[in-house]
Protein backbone atom coordinates (compact mmCIF):
# COMPACT_ATOMS: atom_id res chain seq x y z
CA UNK A 1 0.00 0.00 0.00
CA UNK A 2 1.14 3.25 -0.78
CA UNK A 3 1.49 6.33 1.06
CA UNK A 4 -1.03 7.99 -0.89
CA UNK A 5 -3.57 5.55 -0.23
CA UNK A 6 -2.77 5.82 3.71
CA UNK A 7 -3.69 9.73 3.33
CA UNK A 8 -6.85 9.99 4.76
CA UNK A 9 -6.26 7.57 7.49
CA UNK A 10 -5.16 8.28 11.42
CA UNK A 11 -1.76 7.49 11.95
CA UNK A 12 -3.49 4.18 14.00
CA UNK A 13 -5.54 3.08 11.04
CA UNK A 14 -1.90 3.80 8.73
CA UNK A 15 0.09 1.58 11.48
CA UNK A 16 -2.93 -1.18 10.94
CA UNK A 17 -2.22 -1.07 7.68
CA UNK A 18 1.61 -1.36 7.38
CA UNK A 19 1.70 -4.11 10.05
CA UNK A 20 -0.19 -5.77 7.93
CA UNK A 21 1.16 -5.28 4.77
CA UNK A 22 4.17 -5.74 6.19
CA UNK A 23 3.33 -8.87 7.56
CA UNK A 24 1.80 -10.18 4.73
CA UNK A 25 5.14 -10.00 2.97
CA UNK A 26 7.43 -11.48 5.44
CA UNK A 27 7.95 -14.56 3.68
CA UNK A 28 8.05 -13.33 -0.23
CA UNK A 29 10.71 -11.69 -2.02
CA UNK A 30 14.49 -11.36 -1.02
CA UNK A 31 15.36 -11.77 2.65
CA UNK A 32 17.26 -8.29 2.46
CA UNK A 33 17.65 -5.85 -0.14
CA UNK A 34 21.51 -5.70 0.32
CA UNK A 35 23.18 -2.66 0.23
CA UNK A 36 27.02 -2.18 1.32
CA UNK A 37 27.35 0.26 4.11
CA UNK A 38 28.14 3.30 1.93
CA UNK A 39 25.07 2.80 -0.33
CA UNK A 40 22.72 2.81 2.43
CA UNK A 41 24.09 5.60 4.42
CA UNK A 42 23.52 7.85 1.12
CA UNK A 43 20.04 6.16 0.62
CA UNK A 44 19.27 7.52 4.22
CA UNK A 45 20.89 11.20 3.65
CA UNK A 46 19.05 11.42 0.38
CA UNK A 47 15.25 11.17 2.21
CA UNK A 48 13.64 14.02 1.41
CA UNK A 49 12.27 15.09 4.59
CA UNK A 50 10.40 18.33 5.65
CA UNK A 51 11.85 18.57 9.48
CA UNK A 52 9.47 19.85 12.00
CA UNK A 53 6.76 20.04 9.94
CA UNK A 54 4.86 17.77 12.34
CA UNK A 55 4.17 16.07 9.21
CA UNK A 56 2.76 12.10 9.39
CA UNK A 57 4.15 12.06 4.96
CA UNK A 58 7.66 12.63 6.43
CA UNK A 59 7.04 10.27 9.05
CA UNK A 60 5.97 7.29 6.61
CA UNK A 61 8.62 8.25 4.40
CA UNK A 62 11.06 6.93 7.09
CA UNK A 63 8.95 3.97 8.27
CA UNK A 64 8.83 2.66 4.39
CA UNK A 65 13.00 2.70 4.02
CA UNK A 66 13.44 1.06 7.36
CA UNK A 67 11.01 -1.51 6.30
CA UNK A 68 12.32 -1.54 2.71
CA UNK A 69 16.20 -2.13 3.79
CA UNK A 70 15.47 -4.33 6.97
CA UNK A 71 16.12 -7.85 6.86
CA UNK A 72 12.93 -9.81 7.27
CA UNK A 73 13.72 -11.92 10.32
CA UNK A 74 10.17 -13.54 9.45
CA UNK A 75 11.33 -14.74 6.32
CA UNK A 76 11.65 -18.49 5.91
CA UNK A 77 15.56 -18.27 4.38
CA UNK A 78 16.08 -16.46 7.30
CA UNK A 79 18.70 -18.89 9.81
CA UNK A 80 21.18 -16.62 10.77
CA UNK A 81 20.83 -15.69 14.12
CA UNK A 82 19.57 -17.89 17.68
CA UNK A 83 16.28 -15.93 16.71
CA UNK A 84 13.70 -15.46 13.90
CA UNK A 85 10.00 -15.51 12.74
CA UNK A 86 7.12 -13.61 13.92
CA UNK A 87 4.23 -14.74 15.89
CA UNK A 88 0.96 -12.88 16.00
CA UNK A 89 -0.48 -13.46 19.61
CA UNK A 90 3.21 -12.39 21.33
CA UNK A 91 3.25 -9.46 18.42
CA UNK A 92 0.00 -8.16 19.71
CA UNK A 93 1.05 -8.29 23.02
CA UNK A 94 4.70 -5.92 21.82
CA UNK A 95 2.45 -3.66 20.23
CA UNK A 96 0.08 -3.28 23.47
CA UNK A 97 3.12 -3.27 26.22
CA UNK A 98 3.90 -0.04 24.00
CA UNK A 99 0.75 1.35 23.88
CA UNK A 100 -0.10 1.04 27.38
CA UNK A 101 3.64 2.27 27.64
CA UNK A 102 3.79 1.38 31.99
CA UNK A 103 6.88 0.15 33.73
CA UNK A 104 7.35 -2.76 35.84
CA UNK A 105 8.54 -1.53 38.86
CA UNK A 106 5.99 -0.71 41.35
CA UNK A 107 2.13 -2.74 41.38
CA UNK A 108 1.02 0.78 41.55
CA UNK A 109 1.40 1.97 38.04
CA UNK A 110 1.36 -1.62 36.71
CA UNK A 111 -1.38 -3.78 38.58
CA UNK A 112 -2.15 -5.63 35.91
CA UNK A 113 1.50 -6.35 34.46
CA UNK A 114 2.96 -7.08 38.10
CA UNK A 115 0.02 -9.91 38.70
CA UNK A 116 0.71 -11.46 34.98
CA UNK A 117 4.09 -11.35 35.15
CA UNK A 118 3.95 -13.07 38.62
CA UNK A 119 1.71 -15.55 37.20
CA UNK A 120 4.36 -16.53 34.31
CA UNK A 121 6.89 -16.66 36.35
CA UNK A 122 5.30 -19.32 38.80
CA UNK A 123 4.04 -21.35 35.73
CA UNK A 124 7.92 -21.45 34.39
CA UNK A 125 9.54 -22.04 37.48
CA UNK A 126 8.02 -25.58 37.78
CA UNK A 127 8.54 -25.93 34.14
CA UNK A 128 12.04 -25.34 34.59
CA UNK A 129 12.73 -27.06 37.85
CA UNK A 130 12.92 -24.01 40.33
CA UNK A 131 9.13 -24.41 41.64
CA UNK A 132 11.01 -23.20 45.67
CA UNK A 133 12.86 -20.71 44.08
CA UNK A 134 12.37 -17.37 41.99
CA UNK A 135 12.65 -15.68 39.20
CA UNK A 136 13.22 -12.13 37.23
CA UNK A 137 12.72 -10.70 34.14
CA UNK A 138 15.57 -9.19 32.44
CA UNK A 139 16.90 -7.89 29.40
CA UNK A 140 17.82 -10.87 28.26
CA UNK A 141 20.59 -13.73 28.74
CA UNK A 142 23.81 -11.45 29.08
CA UNK A 143 21.95 -9.47 31.64
CA UNK A 144 20.78 -12.75 33.57
CA UNK A 145 24.12 -14.18 33.34
CA UNK A 146 25.83 -11.15 34.86
CA UNK A 147 23.05 -10.93 37.52
CA UNK A 148 23.84 -14.50 38.22
CA UNK A 149 28.13 -13.91 38.94
CA UNK A 150 26.68 -11.28 41.09
CA UNK A 151 24.35 -13.59 43.28
CA UNK A 152 27.27 -15.63 43.55
CA UNK A 153 29.94 -13.19 44.63
CA UNK A 154 27.24 -12.40 47.18
CA UNK A 155 26.67 -15.64 48.33
CA UNK A 156 30.24 -16.41 48.53
CA UNK A 157 31.53 -12.70 50.01
CA UNK A 158 28.33 -11.78 52.53
CA UNK A 159 30.53 -8.41 53.28
CA UNK A 160 30.57 -7.98 49.49
CA UNK A 161 27.85 -5.48 49.99
CA UNK A 162 28.76 -3.14 52.28
CA UNK A 163 32.40 -3.34 51.96
CA UNK A 164 32.96 -4.05 47.98
CA UNK A 165 36.14 -5.68 46.78
CA UNK A 166 38.62 -4.74 48.95
CA UNK A 167 40.51 -6.78 51.06
CA UNK A 168 38.60 -10.08 49.39
CA UNK A 169 40.68 -13.06 48.57
CA UNK A 170 41.54 -13.44 44.44
CA UNK A 171 38.77 -15.51 43.13
CA UNK A 172 38.19 -17.66 40.10
CA UNK A 173 35.01 -18.16 38.10
CA UNK A 174 34.93 -21.41 35.38
CA UNK A 175 33.09 -21.74 32.26
CA UNK A 176 33.75 -23.33 29.04
CA UNK A 177 36.09 -22.36 26.44
CA UNK A 178 32.78 -22.27 23.65
CA UNK A 179 30.36 -20.44 26.38
CA UNK A 180 28.68 -17.37 25.76
CA UNK A 181 30.96 -13.84 25.42
CA UNK A 182 28.79 -12.39 27.91
CA UNK A 183 31.06 -14.04 30.88
CA UNK A 184 33.63 -12.30 30.03
CA UNK A 185 31.58 -9.39 30.00
CA UNK A 186 30.34 -10.51 33.17
CA UNK A 187 34.06 -10.76 34.80
CA UNK A 188 34.57 -7.04 33.82
CA UNK A 189 31.51 -5.31 35.08
CA UNK A 190 31.76 -7.15 38.49
CA UNK A 191 35.01 -5.82 38.92
CA UNK A 192 36.76 -9.06 39.33
CA UNK A 193 38.41 -8.92 35.56
CA UNK A 194 39.66 -11.46 33.17
CA UNK A 195 42.25 -12.97 34.93
CA UNK A 196 40.26 -14.38 37.07
CA UNK A 197 38.00 -16.50 34.33
CA UNK A 198 39.18 -19.95 33.78
CA UNK A 199 38.24 -21.10 30.63
CA UNK A 200 37.64 -25.28 30.78
CA UNK A 201 38.38 -27.19 27.54
CA UNK A 202 35.38 -28.99 25.28
CA UNK A 203 35.32 -32.10 24.16
CA UNK A 204 34.73 -33.06 20.00
CA UNK A 205 31.13 -32.36 20.92
CA UNK A 206 31.76 -29.35 22.44
CA UNK A 207 30.89 -30.54 26.20
CA UNK A 208 33.09 -29.45 28.71
CA UNK A 209 35.26 -31.72 29.85
CA UNK A 210 34.58 -32.72 33.75
CA UNK A 211 37.60 -33.87 34.67
CA UNK A 212 39.82 -30.68 33.29
CA UNK A 213 37.07 -29.14 35.30
CA UNK A 214 38.22 -30.43 38.49
CA UNK A 215 41.94 -30.22 38.01
CA UNK A 216 41.62 -26.29 37.12
CA UNK A 217 39.62 -26.04 40.35
CA UNK A 218 42.09 -27.74 42.11
CA UNK A 219 45.36 -26.12 40.45
CA UNK A 220 42.68 -22.47 41.43
CA UNK A 221 43.04 -23.43 45.03
CA UNK A 222 46.41 -24.34 45.48
CA UNK A 223 47.23 -20.90 43.75
CA UNK A 224 45.37 -19.18 46.92
CA UNK A 225 42.22 -18.46 44.53
CA UNK A 226 38.46 -18.63 45.95
CA UNK A 227 36.28 -20.58 43.48
CA UNK A 228 33.62 -18.65 43.31
CA UNK A 229 31.60 -19.89 40.44
CA UNK A 230 30.95 -22.51 37.64
CA UNK A 231 29.04 -22.18 34.49
CA UNK A 232 27.43 -24.75 32.51
CA UNK A 233 26.06 -24.45 28.78
CA UNK A 234 22.56 -25.59 27.71
CA UNK A 235 23.22 -25.33 23.96
CA UNK A 236 26.39 -23.34 23.08
CA UNK A 237 25.92 -20.33 20.45
CA UNK A 238 27.81 -22.26 18.23
CA UNK A 239 26.91 -26.14 18.36
CA UNK A 240 24.03 -26.51 20.68
CA UNK A 241 26.21 -28.49 22.72
CA UNK A 242 24.91 -29.07 26.46
CA UNK A 243 27.29 -29.95 29.44
CA UNK A 244 26.94 -32.57 31.86
CA UNK A 245 25.07 -30.92 34.72
CA UNK A 246 25.26 -33.94 36.76
CA UNK A 247 28.86 -34.06 37.09
CA UNK A 248 29.43 -30.08 37.37
CA UNK A 249 26.63 -29.73 39.73
CA UNK A 250 28.53 -32.54 42.04
CA UNK A 251 32.22 -30.68 41.15
CA UNK A 252 30.07 -27.34 42.15
CA UNK A 253 28.98 -29.14 45.46
CA UNK A 254 32.43 -30.64 46.37
CA UNK A 255 34.11 -26.77 45.67
CA UNK A 256 31.92 -24.78 47.65
CA UNK A 257 30.92 -22.97 44.13
CA UNK A 258 27.85 -21.39 42.60
CA UNK A 259 26.76 -23.66 39.92
CA UNK A 260 24.90 -21.68 36.90
CA UNK A 261 23.07 -22.65 34.38
CA UNK A 262 23.17 -20.10 30.86
CA UNK A 263 20.47 -21.81 29.13
CA UNK A 264 19.55 -18.73 26.95
CA UNK A 265 19.34 -20.70 23.76
CA UNK A 266 19.08 -24.48 24.46
CA UNK A 267 17.15 -24.17 28.08
CA UNK A 268 13.90 -24.15 25.86
CA UNK A 269 14.04 -27.67 25.79
CA UNK A 270 12.35 -27.87 28.89
CA UNK A 271 9.04 -27.55 27.04
CA UNK A 272 9.97 -30.86 24.92
CA UNK A 273 9.26 -34.24 26.71
CA UNK A 274 11.36 -35.64 23.76
CA UNK A 275 14.24 -33.00 24.17
CA UNK A 276 14.17 -31.89 27.94
CA UNK A 277 16.48 -34.91 28.67
CA UNK A 278 19.32 -32.62 27.74
CA UNK A 279 18.77 -30.78 30.58
CA UNK A 280 19.20 -33.25 33.44
CA UNK A 281 20.88 -32.21 36.41
CA UNK A 282 19.53 -29.07 36.30
CA UNK A 283 18.40 -29.38 40.23
CA UNK A 284 21.60 -29.78 40.84
CA UNK A 285 21.76 -25.59 39.63
CA UNK A 286 21.83 -22.69 42.24
CA UNK A 287 20.22 -20.28 38.46
CA UNK A 288 19.59 -20.95 35.30
CA UNK A 289 19.31 -18.05 32.73
CA UNK A 290 16.90 -18.45 29.86
CA UNK A 291 15.62 -16.42 26.70
CA UNK A 292 11.90 -16.82 25.77
CA UNK A 293 12.68 -14.53 22.38
CA UNK A 294 15.13 -17.06 21.27
CA UNK A 295 14.07 -20.58 20.43
CA UNK A 296 10.02 -19.90 21.09
CA UNK A 297 10.38 -16.91 19.32
CA UNK A 298 8.56 -13.78 21.26
CA UNK A 299 9.52 -10.46 20.11
CA UNK A 300 12.39 -9.35 21.86
CA UNK A 301 13.53 -9.23 24.32
CA UNK A 302 12.36 -11.75 27.14
CA UNK A 303 14.63 -13.10 29.25
CA UNK A 304 14.19 -14.72 32.60
CA UNK A 305 16.83 -15.98 35.26
CA UNK A 306 16.14 -18.55 37.66
CA UNK A 307 17.31 -18.77 41.24
CA UNK A 308 17.03 -21.82 43.48
CA UNK A 309 17.04 -20.24 47.03
CA UNK A 310 14.40 -17.50 47.36
CA UNK A 311 15.92 -14.07 48.88
CA UNK A 312 18.66 -14.16 46.86
CA UNK A 313 17.83 -11.30 44.38
CA UNK A 314 16.47 -9.23 47.83
CA UNK A 315 20.03 -9.69 49.07
CA UNK A 316 21.94 -8.22 46.04
CA UNK A 317 19.09 -5.65 44.52
CA UNK A 318 17.09 -4.24 46.69
CA UNK A 319 19.53 -0.68 48.67
CA UNK A 320 19.25 2.52 48.50
CA UNK A 321 16.82 5.18 49.65
CA UNK A 322 13.56 4.46 47.44
CA UNK A 323 10.89 5.93 49.40
CA UNK A 324 10.03 7.99 46.43
CA UNK A 325 8.72 5.36 44.14
CA UNK A 326 8.67 1.81 46.62
CA UNK A 327 6.47 2.70 49.21
CA UNK A 328 5.74 1.35 52.75
CA UNK A 329 3.85 -1.59 53.24
CA UNK A 330 3.67 -2.36 49.20
CA UNK A 331 7.31 -3.35 48.82
CA UNK A 332 6.10 -7.28 48.43
CA UNK A 333 3.82 -6.40 45.75
CA UNK A 334 6.50 -4.54 44.05
CA UNK A 335 8.82 -6.15 41.75
CA UNK A 336 11.26 -3.23 41.38
CA UNK A 337 13.18 -3.90 44.76
CA UNK A 338 15.02 -7.10 43.38
CA UNK A 339 15.59 -6.42 39.98
CA UNK A 340 18.69 -5.02 38.47
CA UNK A 341 17.00 -2.51 36.59
CA UNK A 342 14.83 -0.17 37.58
CA UNK A 343 12.76 0.99 34.39
CA UNK A 344 11.26 -2.09 32.27
CA UNK A 345 8.84 -2.84 29.85
CA UNK A 346 6.13 -5.30 30.21
CA UNK A 347 8.61 -8.15 28.84
CA UNK A 348 6.07 -10.92 30.05
CA UNK A 349 2.46 -9.75 28.80
CA UNK A 350 3.46 -10.81 24.86
CA UNK A 351 5.19 -13.93 26.04
CA UNK A 352 1.50 -14.35 28.72
CA UNK A 353 -0.50 -13.91 25.01
CA UNK A 354 1.60 -16.53 23.42
CA UNK A 355 1.53 -18.94 26.04
CA UNK A 356 -2.39 -18.72 26.63
CA UNK A 357 -3.16 -18.93 22.74
CA UNK A 358 -0.71 -22.07 21.90
CA UNK A 359 -0.20 -23.65 25.55
CA UNK A 360 2.36 -25.59 27.06
CA UNK A 361 1.62 -27.99 24.16
CA UNK A 362 1.90 -25.64 21.61
CA UNK A 363 5.31 -24.56 22.64
CA UNK A 364 6.38 -28.68 22.90
CA UNK A 365 5.48 -28.90 19.33
CA UNK A 366 7.16 -25.87 17.96
CA UNK A 367 10.20 -27.49 19.74
CA UNK A 368 10.00 -30.64 18.40
CA UNK A 369 9.43 -29.47 14.72
CA UNK A 370 12.84 -28.01 15.27
CA UNK A 371 14.34 -30.96 15.83
CA UNK A 372 12.76 -32.88 12.92
CA UNK A 373 13.49 -30.52 10.78
CA UNK A 374 17.32 -29.86 11.86
CA UNK A 375 17.09 -33.77 11.33
CA UNK A 376 16.63 -33.15 7.44
CA UNK A 377 19.22 -30.68 7.16
CA UNK A 378 21.68 -32.82 8.99
CA UNK A 379 20.42 -35.76 6.68
CA UNK A 380 20.69 -33.71 3.73
CA UNK A 381 24.68 -32.39 4.26
CA UNK A 382 25.00 -36.15 4.88
CA UNK A 383 23.57 -36.93 1.43
CA UNK A 384 25.65 -34.04 -0.04
CA UNK A 385 29.47 -35.34 -1.07
CA UNK A 386 30.32 -32.03 -1.64
CA UNK A 387 29.21 -30.98 2.02
CA UNK A 388 30.50 -31.55 5.17
CA UNK A 389 29.28 -32.12 8.57
CA UNK A 390 31.58 -30.01 11.12
CA UNK A 391 30.41 -31.12 14.58
CA UNK A 392 27.70 -33.58 16.19
CA UNK A 393 24.26 -32.05 15.84
CA UNK A 394 22.53 -32.07 19.62
CA UNK A 395 19.74 -29.52 18.54
CA UNK A 396 18.87 -27.46 15.85
CA UNK A 397 22.30 -25.89 15.55
CA UNK A 398 23.81 -27.57 12.35
CA UNK A 399 27.25 -27.18 11.63
CA UNK A 400 29.05 -27.62 8.22
CA UNK A 401 30.85 -26.23 5.10
CA UNK A 402 31.29 -26.72 1.59
CA UNK A 403 33.96 -28.88 0.59
CA UNK A 404 36.65 -26.63 -2.48
CA UNK A 405 38.55 -28.12 -5.02
CA UNK A 406 42.42 -28.79 -4.13
CA UNK A 407 44.29 -25.70 -3.62
CA UNK A 408 41.40 -23.80 -2.40
CA UNK A 409 41.41 -22.47 1.40
CA UNK A 410 38.57 -23.70 2.82
CA UNK A 411 37.51 -21.25 4.90
CA UNK A 412 37.89 -18.19 2.48
CA UNK A 413 35.61 -20.42 -0.03
CA UNK A 414 33.07 -21.07 2.37
CA UNK A 415 33.09 -17.20 3.68
CA UNK A 416 32.71 -16.43 0.27
CA UNK A 417 29.71 -18.72 -0.37
CA UNK A 418 27.86 -16.77 2.19
CA UNK A 419 28.90 -13.78 1.32
CA UNK A 420 27.64 -14.28 -2.11
CA UNK A 421 24.20 -15.68 -0.56
CA UNK A 422 23.48 -12.92 1.82
CA UNK A 423 23.96 -10.42 -1.10
CA UNK A 424 22.09 -11.87 -3.32
CA UNK A 425 19.17 -12.04 -1.10
CA UNK A 426 18.60 -15.94 -1.11
CA UNK A 427 19.30 -16.90 2.21
CA UNK A 428 21.07 -15.45 4.95
CA UNK A 429 22.83 -17.65 7.21
CA UNK A 430 25.72 -17.16 9.09
CA UNK A 431 29.61 -18.02 10.13
CA UNK A 432 31.33 -19.15 12.94
CA UNK A 433 34.56 -20.35 14.08
CA UNK A 434 35.38 -24.33 15.58
CA UNK A 435 39.08 -23.46 16.40
CA UNK A 436 40.26 -22.40 13.39
CA UNK A 437 37.56 -23.42 11.14
CA UNK A 438 35.00 -21.48 9.80
CA UNK A 439 31.81 -23.23 9.88
CA UNK A 440 28.34 -22.70 8.66
CA UNK A 441 25.93 -22.21 11.56
CA UNK A 442 22.36 -23.06 10.49
CA UNK A 443 20.11 -22.20 12.98
CA UNK A 444 16.09 -23.65 12.27
CA UNK A 445 14.08 -21.64 14.65
CA UNK A 446 10.95 -19.87 12.96
CA UNK A 447 7.40 -21.85 13.49
CA UNK A 448 6.76 -20.89 9.93
CA UNK A 449 9.71 -22.94 8.23
CA UNK A 450 8.90 -26.12 6.38
CA UNK A 451 11.10 -28.77 5.16
CA UNK A 452 10.08 -27.59 1.29
CA UNK A 453 12.29 -24.11 2.84
CA UNK A 454 14.86 -26.34 4.24
CA UNK A 455 15.44 -27.77 0.91
CA UNK A 456 15.67 -24.40 -0.92
CA UNK A 457 18.19 -23.22 1.17
CA UNK A 458 20.61 -25.94 0.83
CA UNK A 459 19.86 -25.59 -3.28
CA UNK A 460 20.48 -22.07 -2.90
CA UNK A 461 24.00 -22.78 -1.10
CA UNK A 462 24.94 -25.75 -3.38
CA UNK A 463 24.24 -23.52 -6.29
CA UNK A 464 26.21 -20.55 -4.92
CA UNK A 465 28.84 -22.98 -4.31
CA UNK A 466 28.93 -24.17 -7.63
CA UNK A 467 29.11 -20.36 -9.01
CA UNK A 468 32.36 -19.75 -6.44
CA UNK A 469 34.24 -22.59 -7.23
CA UNK A 470 33.65 -20.92 -11.22
CA UNK A 471 34.48 -17.95 -10.13
CA UNK A 472 37.92 -19.09 -8.18
CA UNK A 473 39.38 -21.29 -10.93
CA UNK A 474 38.77 -18.75 -13.62
CA UNK A 475 41.17 -16.44 -11.11
CA UNK A 476 43.61 -19.36 -10.99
Amino acid sequence: MSRSERTDKSPYAQLADVMEQYSEERSTGAVVDYQSYSELQDKLKNIDLDEGSQSWDSLWKLVDTYLSYSVKTAHPQYFNQLWAGQSTPALVGSVVESLANTSMYTYEVAPVATLIETEVLNRFKNIFGFSTGEAQVTTGGSNSNYVALLLALHNKFPSLKNQGLQGLPKVSVFVSEEAHYSMDKAMVMSGIGLDALVKVPVDRTGVMQTEALSQLLQESVNQGRVPVSIIGTAGTTVRGAFDDFNAIGDIAKAFDCWFHIDGAWGGAVAFSNTQKQFLEGRDKADSLSWDGHKMLGVPLMCGVLFVREAGSFDRVCNLGDTSYIFHDGAQRQDLGPYSLQCGRRVDMFKMWLEYVYYGEQGFEQRIDKFMTLSALAEGRILAEPSLELQSQRWINNICFRSIPSAGVDVNAYNKRIREKLYQSGNSLVNIAYLKDDLTIRLIITNKDVSEQDIEEFFDNWLATAITVQQELQQCA
